[in-house]
């Protein structure tokens, strides 16, 4: 047993060393990936040679790997801004705010509503017991969790409709016409 644990220790040992040996062949090719990741190809090349340079001026090999893969999130966010694309934390908000505006808001609430009421109801009806304490976590945890995403888009709801009026008060056609549809033709009035 002990030749066998020797074994599995000299056998990590080799497995380090040969991860070590090949940190610096790896911090490269992950440079040159992250510079690919930029549209423009000479400018992905000047990209390229400048981190690798900074590279090289670094000590040590694992060193270099965690240096080069710091450059990852970087570089995909140079990505995204050079194509015009917005981060996803963006896109998630815009998404929500479009959700939770105009129309659309009706049917978000009423079906997520009745989702969570439905969650919270069945999980009051679970007897308790240490038996039953998964399937009761289970239901009641998404059942809240969707209610407080209701109530979380009903406060967006009002933010928008609030900026709606300011905007329609200032004199856009577009913001009044939705402040129409929600208030009628007296909502700028009302204030």
């Amino acid at each position: 047993m002990d030749a066998l644990v020797s074994l599995g220790w000299l056998g990590i040992g080799l497995l380090l060393n040969e991860a070590v040996d090949i940190s610096p062949w790896l911090a490269r090719r992950i440079l040159r990936w992250a510079a690919h990741r930029l549209p423009d190809i000479d400018e992905a090349r000047a990209y390229e040679e400048e981190w690798t340079a900074l590279l090289d001026e670094r000590p040590g090999k694992l060193l270099k790997l965690v240096y080069a893969l710091t450059f990852i999130l970087p570089a995909l966010q140079l990505r995204r801004t050079s194509l015009g694309r917005p981060s996803w934390p963006r896109r998630l908000a815009r998404r929500h705010v479009f959700l939770w505006s105009g129309p659309r808001m009706v049917w978000s609430m009423s079906f997520l509503g009745l989702i969570s009421m439905g969650l919270q109801m069945v999980s009051e009806r679970i007897p308790p017991g240490p038996e039953n304490d998964p399937l009761f976590f289970w239901l009641s945890v998404p059942g809240s969790a969707l209610m407080g995403y209701l109530s979380f888009g009903m406060m967006t709801a009002i933010h928008v409709l609030r900026r709606q009026k300011r905007l329609a008060a200032a004199g856009d056609a577009e913001a009044q016409r939705e402040v129409d549809l929600w208030y009628g033709e007296r909502g700028t009035a009302r204030r």
